[in-house]
């Protein structure tokens, strides 16, 4: 057991922040029975240690707290930092390149409600880009889950095989998955959430789908049913449009040096109506997968 002072010197921690870090719960050391000072151990000295280096990171107390209280992994913990970072990094750079804007030398000089304007703009036009963002990547978490599929290490030719590699593969993902009904046609619960899986093989071997039973009722939380079938479609379409805009690019540039604006004009348009049949296909042939 070891005193305050000596604490500070194998932590470099102040004896104050010491005292705050107890406040705070994130510590509990002993007191000597006879003169009730504190006596540090050594697990309470590598609590310091790890506090010390999570702080330096700019992790929040009441992270560390639940860190250490085990509510949170320390993946979770560190994933959750680097995000929180890397906003204070964006907002940062924002506000780096606000700075460039002003260019008056004298305070009487700014027009200041000018430059409010123009932050609360970009704060506005920012919001509404980052909320698309958060929304689009919910969709394409979704459809991740209600549909994905694996290779197995085995080639699931029992029922009991077939469980073994569902369960090996939540473990290595970090999926809570409990086997409902046990055959090669299997039923399970992933998170909470029913799923059917099957086998199929391919040349490079056995793979393993696995379905959601009722995706209809699998929407992002905060988002409406037709937001959602909305960003579905998006998010089928936005590879093809990508591909149609890097494939007719050079071929546009050259209608246009070769034919003008008409000539660039009426092959955008040949092309457009052409890629819109191939989207009509598309939804013809898939549209049953936009109606959940």
């Amino acid at each position: 057991m070891r005193a305050i002072k000596e604490v500070e010197k194998l932590t470099g921690i102040t004896s104050q922040n010491i005292r705050y870090y107890e406040k705070k719960k994130l510590l509990s050391p002993q007191r000597n029975n006879e003169n009730a000072y504190r006596e540090y151990s050594e697990e309470d000295i590598k609590r310091l240690k790890l506090i010390r280096l999570f702080r330096s990171l700019d992790m929040p107390i009441g992270d560390i707290r639940r860190l250490f209280d085990g509510e949170v992994t320390l993946e979770d913990a560190i994933q959750l930092q680097m995000r929180r970072l890397q906003t204070e990094r964006e907002r940062l750079d924002a506000a780096l390149e606000f700075c460039g804007l002003i260019k008056e030398d004298q305070l009487a000089d700014m027009n200041v409600d000018a430059y409010l304007h123009e932050m609360e703009e970009r704060e506005k036009n920012g919001s509404v880009f980052a909320q698309f963002l958060d929304d689009y990547a919910a969709v394409i978490r979704s459809e991740m889950e209600r549909e994905f599929s694996f290779m197995p290490d085995d080639r699931c030719d029992t029922p009991e095989k077939f469980t073994e590699e569902l369960l090996k593969y939540g473990e290595q993902n970090h999926l809570d998955i409990v086997i409902t009904k046990e055959s090669l046609s299997p039923r399970l619960l992933i998170n909470g959430i029913e799923y059917r899986a099957y086998r199929t093989s391919s040349r490079y071997g056995i793979v393993i789908h696995c379905e959601m039973l009722h995706p209809e009722d699998y929407i992002p939380e905060g988002m409406s049913a037709k937001k959602y079938r909305r960003y579905r479609i998006l998010s089928v379409i936005a590879l093809p449009v990508l591909l149609f805009i890097i494939c007719n690019l050079w071929v546009m540039r050259d209608v246009f040096l070769q034919y003008g604006w008409g000539g660039l004009a009426f092959g955008l348009g040949l092309s457009i109506v052409l890629f819109g049949a191939d989207l009509g296909f598309v939804y013809y042939s898939y549209g049953k997968n936009f109606r959940g």
